[in-house]
């Protein structure tokens, strides 16, 4: 019984369908976990066999051996994704997202770019968010030297940096999923300026859905699908 305690306290999350796209064609598609407790993914998969089976687990699995997720890829849940590590990704198919979604979040330019006379540079974007049912959240991440945004009364925040990366700044919007959202980002000089965008949609493809549904009553998984894509402007 003292065991069964334990395992209530276990909490998983199970970033299903990561994909990185464009407007209307996937690059990649995994199922990405991670996991906040003491516990890591590899007791999940020693005690939980249905998992491991539907994800092709050996009994010789290892993390040396895995393909391990990195912080970028839990994007949408910033800054919660500061707490994960050791995440872990493995293969999914990409025809069922194919054929349930018309259009991917995408990012472009919406008019030409401006330059003002102290050499910085202005950049005008929309953001499409696709034909995506449940959106909760999408997240932008800007990398670049950047002076200013259309944002938060075009004040910057802190940045933040990850994994030994560049400092970057992170940007949260939050709507109904027909909207569009335009936005202008400047740069002190003519250096690229690069944008990670994040989309979380709760609604889930049957395949994610029998994959959660494999999962022992004693592992509170949260599931959901984003959406990765990557821009230099």
């Amino acid at each position: 019984k003292p065991l069964e305690i334990q395992y209530e306290l276990i909490r998983f999350i199970s970033d299903v369908h990561d994909l990185n796209c464009d407007a209307n064609r996937i690059v990649d598609s995994s199922y990405d976990f991670s996991v906040v407790d003491s516990n890591s993914l590899l007791f999940l998969f020693k005690y939980a066999p249905e998992v491991a089976k539907e994800l092709n687990i050996g009994p010789e699995f290892s993390f040396e051996t895995a393909k391990m997720s990195n912080q970028r890829t839990f994007l949408t849940l910033f800054p919660v994704n500061f707490l994960f590590s050791r995440s872990l990704q493995f293969p999914a198919r990409s025809d069922e997202i194919l054929k349930q979604y018309r259009q991917f979040p995408h990012l472009y330019t919406n008019k030409p770019q401006t330059m003002s006379s102290d050499g910085s540079r202005r950049v005008y974007l929309e953001l499409s968010l696709g034909s995506l049912k449940e959106i909760w959240v999408a997240v932008l991440n800007i990398t670049g030297p950047l002076s200013s945004w259309s944002f938060a009364d075009t004040k910057l925040p802190v940045p933040e940096t990850a994994e030994g990366g560049p400092p970057s700044y992170i940007c949260r919007l939050t709507g109904s999923s027909h909207e569009k959202w335009n936005f202008w980002l400047e740069g002190r000089n003519v250096e690229d300026i690069r944008v990670d965008v994040a989309v979380l949609d709760q609604n889930l493809v049957e395949e994610a859905k029998k994959l959660k549904s494999v999962f022992p009553g004693w592992a509170d998984v949260t599931a959901y699908s984003s959406f990765l894509s990557t821009y230099v402007f």
